[in-house]
């Protein structure tokens, strides 16, 4: 007898830099998930480029036996995948047929998928910090119990808070109140400034966890540490290791190594609070950081990945159960053949880099300065916009004070960001015109 199988629930990945309208409008301006879905469904239909052509979604090898033994199936899906699963459909009183799963789930099974980068073309234009001291992937997940509570749909942890100690740099992701979320960046002339983001959550820090357990710790360029020692501890402060270094000159970068018997590691580990550790890095000339870290087993499907999706049957908070109370899927359908409600759509959501836009005549020479005053200052003959803008795959246009439209040149989709006394730049050469005379 063929199995039947049906949607368990199914992952979006929203990414700004493909899902940004001409008009500079994004996806993450809709309030309500139809809204977002329905943007997502116009954008498969005109065949428009999803993230897809840069994430391979995969199940991991040592997760495979869990997919089998419960009849699971990864699908793939319009910017995202899908979960099937074999089940055993019921019809109730009233000819709702609701579906059991053929094997039960227990409640704390959890299904884990790899996003897996096809190549390094997705960190170009993805939203992140540009001096990394830990090479950690990103860790999410439908249960709050290792980085915090979550905001219906999404599966990031909340954004960091923002710090007035803190030297933050261009494009940081930080909250101020509750639905007050900024993007930093510093203007031409060096003063803070902040852009108000539409949407609530956004992959941040605060997900970027996952190590493999041998990694480099990159010191920051500013310091000069040589002599350091990393404490790791498990969640209530005991002390599982020490490792110490000691140098005549400054270290760039030191190769940790974790003793994988002192450490639980995903997928295998139950994940549960028990996963999360702190690393805390002393140095002399008053270096200190704490990090939360949590291990992955395959040092190899860990370094080729954008993260890990981690989705437990039974969520700390029951909004993001993948069953109801009787064990059974949430999608039911209905006698008229529509399924209401529908299987559980989650997301996460991911902002691009931001630059400022740098425009230089393709002869080098200077330009007019002047020019275009709403949107550019001039300097050193170069035309730059006054803000940094989002990459986007789509050419966007500038929004003039009174709200209309402005065209100009756009970078190319995936051309390389510029980086200059801790600013990011999209270079984008332009022919002698009357959008870009050249200086008298």
């Amino acid at each position: 007898m063929n199995m039947v199988y049906k949607i368990l629930f199914e992952v979006k990945l929203l990414h700004e830099f493909y899902l940004t309208d001409r008009a500079g409008k994004n996806i993450f301006e809709l309030n309500s998930q139809a809204g977002r879905l329905n943007f997502l469904k116009a954008r498969f239909e005109s065949d428009q480029e999803n993230i897809n052509g840069d994430i391979a979604f995969e199940v991991p090898a040592q997760a495979k036996v869990i997919f089998d033994h419960y009849h699971l199936k990864l699908l793939p899906a319009y910017a995202g995948f899908k979960i099937a699963i074999g089940v055993i459909p019921e019809v109730l009183p009233g000819g709702v047929k609701v579906y059991q799963p053929r094997h039960p789930l227990p409640d704390n099974l959890s299904i884990p998928v790899l996003a897996v980068k096809k190549s390094a073309r997705l960190d170009g234009f993805t939203n992140g910090k540009m001096e990394r001291v830990l090479p950690a992937a990103f860790y999410f997940s439908n249960d709050s119990a290792i980085t915090g509570d979550r905001i219906w749909p999404f599966l990031s942890a909340d954004i960091p808070a923002f710090d007035g100690s803190v030297a933050y740099e261009q494009g940081e992701l930080l909250k101020f109140a509750a639905n007050d979320y900024r993007e930093f960046y510093r203007d031409d002339a060096d003063a803070e400034q902040w852009i108000s983001l539409s949407g609530t959550a956004f992959a941040n820090e605060n997900d970027q966890v996952l190590l493999p357990l041998n990694f480099y710790y990159a010191f920051p360029k500013s310091s000069m540490v040589s002599k350091v020692s990393f404490s790791l501890k498990d969640k209530d402060g005991n002390l599982l290791d020490k490792i110490q270094f000691e140098n005549d000159k400054a270290y760039r970068k030191v190769l940790l190594a974790i003793d994988e018997k002192k450490v639980l590691q995903l997928p295998n580990a139950k994940a549960d609070g028990q996963l999360i550790y702190t690393l805390e890095v002393e140095g002399d000339g008053g270096y200190h950081k704490i990090h939360k870290v949590i291990f992955y087993q395959d040092e190899q499907e860990i370094r080729n990945s954008l993260g890990l999706i981690l989705m437990k049957v039974k969520a700390s908070q029951p909004a993001y159960d993948l069953l109801d109370n009787d064990g059974r899927l949430l999608a039911q359908k209905q006698p008229d053949g529509t399924f209401n409600p529908g299987p559980p759509v989650f997301e996460l959501n991911f902002k691009s880099k931001l630059s400022f836009w740098r425009y230089i005549n393709n002869r080098r020479k200077d330009l007019k300065a002047g020019m275009h005053p709403d949107f550019l200052l001039s300097k050193n003959g170069k035309l730059i916009s006054k803000r940094p803008r989002a990459v986007t795959h789509t050419a966007t246009l500038y929004r003039r004070p009174d709200n209309t439209l402005y065209y100009l040149p756009n970078p190319e989709p995936y051309q390389t960001i510029i980086l200059e006394s801790n600013k990011m730049y999209s270079d984008i050469m332009v022919q002698e015109s009357a959008l870009f005379p050249l200086a008298p």
